[in-house]
Formats: C-alpha cells, sequence, structure tokens
C-alpha cells in the first residue's frame, strides 16, 4: 500500500457547548495544497511554510501536523 505524507495546519475553533469538559478543544484541520513521496520531503516543505517561504500565502496558521495518508482502494 503506497502511502503519501500531508501537511495540515490547525487552527483552533470554539467548542459547540463552552462549557462541556467532554467535548475538549475543537480544531479545524487545513490541508496543505501538496502531498509528498516522504516525511523527510514533508518535514522540508514545513520548514518553508514556517519561514514564509511558501507559494501559497494563505496558509499560516500557529500549529502544524504531518500525517501520513493511505489511499483507499476501491
Amino acid at each position: 500500500m503506497n502511502s503519501q505524507f500531508a501537511i495540515f495546519g490547525l487552527e483552533r475553533i470554539p467548542s459547540s457547548i463552552p462549557m462541556d469538559e467532554k467535548s475538549g478543544q475543537p480544531y479545524l484541520f487545513r490541508e496543505y495544497p501538496e502531498k509528498f513521496e516522504s516525511f523527510s520531503k514533508a518535514q522540508e516543505e514545513l520548514e518553508t511554510i514556517m519561514n514564509d517561504k511558501a507559494p501559497f500565502v494563505h496558509y499560516k496558521f500557529n500549529n502544524y501536523v504531518i500525517l501520513e495518508i493511505y489511499p483507499r482502494k476501491h
């Protein structure tokens, strides 16, 4: 199974029920438009993003995560 790596920007959003301890702190995930063949390439691009040198200027967040993605076979 071939996997890819994707970068997601994380943005904390207000909980629908602010005083509910079970809801936790929800985050909005925004996927970076490109996917990468290796974790190290994704890390290199993430450094570029964090240094404000990415080609996608509207992709600025305080938190990021790199996740491995597996495509589903039909």
